[in-house]
Order: C-alpha cells, then structure tokens, then sequence
C-alpha cells in the first residue's frame, strides 16, 4: 500500500482522534513533555547502561565510574540529565550518594514492561 503524502484536514482529525483514543496520554501536555525529557535522558548508551545497572541494585558514584568508564565528571554529566527527568533517584548515606531507579515514574509510563 502506497502511503499518501499529505492528508485533508478531515483525514488529520479523524487520524489525531483515532490516535487519542489509543493513546490518551497524547491530550495531556504535562504527560508528553514528561515523557519527551524521559526519552532524552534514555537516549545516549552510557545513560541506558547506568540504568540497567541501577535497575539491579542502588550504586554509590564511584562504582558507576568504575563500570561504565569514562572520567566522573562525564558520569556525573549523565546522573544529573537521569536524575533531572526523574528516571532516577539518589540518597545521601554518610558521605556517599547513592542513586537508585525510580521504580514508579517507569511503572506510569510503562517503560520497561
């Protein structure tokens, strides 16, 4: 099937309402550029192996030097844009930071299931 290059403003409506319906995330503007900076933040390699590390357990700063490598200040680079889309968390324990998943904000907009 050949797909059509632009579409009547009937066919847009009718397309952007099938698509709401769908996905009614896609009428909130909150959820959307909620989810636009979740996206972002998963976009780049070192970012989803930190996750994927931090998914198995809490990590101190040093240790997520140590196994994705690089210098700190670019992994702290990383942590700050995961932490800033609230993809993850970080607690402070004695004189380490540990970060952690944010089990929750991944559940709502069911990434990872």
């Amino acid at each position: 099937m050949k797909a059509k290059l632009r579409c009547t403003p009937e066919e847009c409506s009718r397309i952007e309402k099938k698509a709401t319906q769908l996905h009614p995330a896609l009428k909130d503007p909150a959820i959307i550029a909620e989810r636009a900076r979740i996206f972002q933040a998963l976009g780049n390699e070192t970012r989803l192996k930190i996750l994927g590390q931090l998914a198995v357990q809490e990590l101190c700063v040093c240790d997520i030097v140590a196994s994705v490598g690089g210098a700190p200040s670019t992994v702290a680079h990383h942590l700050r844009m995961l932490e800033d889309a609230k993809v993850i968390g970080r607690r402070e324990e004695g004189k380490f930071t540990l970060y952690s998943v944010n089990v929750g904000l991944l559940r709502k907009h069911r990434l990872f299931d």
